[in-house]
């Protein structure tokens, strides 16, 4: 668990990023940054992991949203 954050909000994130990636393909994982790795998948969809600090979760590109 992360100081400060509740253990919910970090269950839901990881929900909403399961959902939001499943049956992509990767098309490439390269380090972006020292601290950050990229996966770029098939459909221009990218994951940025960022390890500075709590881990940061940040998806861009084609995003289907059913909320």
């Amino acid at each position: 668990m992360v100081e400060g954050v509740p253990a919910m909000d970090l269950d839901q994130e990881g929900e909403r990023a399961t959902e939001r990636l499943k049956g992509k393909s990767v098309n490439r994982i390269t380090r972006h940054r020292l601290a950050e790795v990229l996966i770029e998948f098939t459909d221009g969809t990218r994951l940025f992991v960022d390890a500075k600090g709590a881990l940061e979760l940040s998806i861009t590109g084609q995003v289907d949203d059913e909320d």
